[in-house]
């Protein structure tokens, strides 16, 4: 099963918050003390009134401890009811902020309405990307900027090298196949944009924990009691032996301009 398989995508986001476990992980284990949000935020480049629109803000967790710049309007958006709940639970009163439910092949605004436009690891879960794009573009000003992270084909590959290891036991939910990668990004933006940027974040995770590694193993898989049991000590055979498991990470972000 990829990690874009709409069932897939709708038990993660919709039924349930499995975002947050996975994002507490990174955020113990990550090595690169930065942090990924910082890293993003260090990218963007906001001025005084911008309209900005995220596509697929999740938790709006990006936004945490963060002021919109001085009179501009924030539009955080997620195809997820509730997502957006918890986002506006986090960010709700904030100065400049508003929240919507929206899916991005049909965004409710008019052309040319906004000066950036946020897609955080969010593209390779739509259904048609060509559609999503256009949308994107249709919706940005002429000279504003689309920013688009993603992850690569080797990103969390000793898990995803774990993985393979029980697939005879399990359906694991794996980062392969996807419609926008870092791989692949540029020349679905190409259709859209005329400028394109790929910026790379580098990183890895340091698990000290098997148990923890696990709860975000859980979080993307349904595993039966056996292969759970059996993963969780071969993590906890590999820390024991090196004082870690080391998973590299792949991601970065596209910049683009009409």
């Amino acid at each position: 099963m990829g990690i874009n398989d709409p069932a897939h995508v709708r038990g993660q986001y919709v039924e349930k918050d499995a975002l947050s476990v996975r994002a507490s992980l990174h955020a113990q284990y990550s090595a690169n003390k930065q942090g990924w949000a910082n890293w993003v935020f260090q990218q963007f480049v906001f001025s005084e009134g911008d309209a900005i629109l995220e596509i697929g803000c999740g938790t709006g967790a990006l936004w945490a401890g963060r002021l919109a710049p001085k009179n501009a309007r924030v539009v955080l958006t997620d195809f997820s009811p509730l997502m957006v709940e918890k986002a506006q639970a986090l960010l709700g009163g904030t100065a400049g902020f508003s929240f919507r439910t929206m899916d991005i092949q049909e965004i409710p605004f008019p052309e040319n309405n906004f000066d950036a436009i946020i897609a955080n690891h969010m593209l390779y879960h739509a259904p048609d990307l060509d559609k999503a794009l256009g949308e994107a573009s249709r919706t940005l000003k002429d000279g504003g900027a689309f920013y688009a992270t993603t992850i690569g084909e080797n990103n969390l590959k000793e898990l995803n090298d774990m993985y393979r290891g029980y697939s005879d036991a399990a359906d694991f939910a794996y980062s392969k196949g996807l419609t926008f990668s870092l791989e692949n990004g540029g020349d679905a933006l190409g259709k859209y944009f005329s400028e394109i940027e790929l910026r790379r974040y580098v990183d890895c995770l340091e698990v000290t924990s098997a148990d923890d590694l696990m709860e975000y193993v859980a979080s993307y898989n349904d595993l039966p009691k056996a292969v759970f049991d059996e993963m969780r000590d071969e993590i906890a055979g590999i820390v024991k032996a090196r004082g870690m498991f080391r998973i590299e990470k792949d991601a970065g972000m596209f910049v683009c301009r009409k």
